[in-house]
């Protein structure tokens, strides 16, 4: 693979990512003003588990922006005749669709707390 075509893909890769870290900020601040506005049990349940789903997204994009920084590190310094390591495909394909499984999952996601959000009475 080129190192100049993986460079760019891997910048997408963190765009990606901190996109979606943008938008789960964006549903923290929804969710506490929706805890400032209804303290019902329901409702507090599912803020509970909200809350706890967006931590675990948050750690594991963490996890996965820091494995990413650390491949595009590896690229600047490592390439032959502006080749990528085989190995670094690989690492680099991995995480490709790790980030796409998190975006596709992230998104189905904000879909359905969106809807919750605008299903609850303020």
């Amino acid at each position: 693979m080129n190192k100049e075509i993986m460079a760019q893909e891997i910048e997408s890769l963190i765009r990606t990512l901190d996109f979606i870290q943008e938008e789960q900020t964006f549903i923290k601040r929804k969710l506490s003003d929706f805890l400032d506005q209804m303290v019902l049990n329901d409702a507090l349940a599912w803020a509970e588990v909200l809350h706890q789903e967006i931590l675990n997204r948050e750690t594991a994009i963490q996890l996965l922006k820091g494995d990413i920084s650390k491949l595009k590190s590896m690229l600047k310094k490592r390439t032959i005749n502006n080749e990528v390591e085989p190995e670094n495909v690989v690492l680099f394909k991995k995480y490709k669709q790790q980030v796409g499984y998190i975006e596709s999952e992230f998104i189905t996601w904000k879909h359905l707390a969106n809807e919750q959000f605008e299903a609850t009475p303020n």
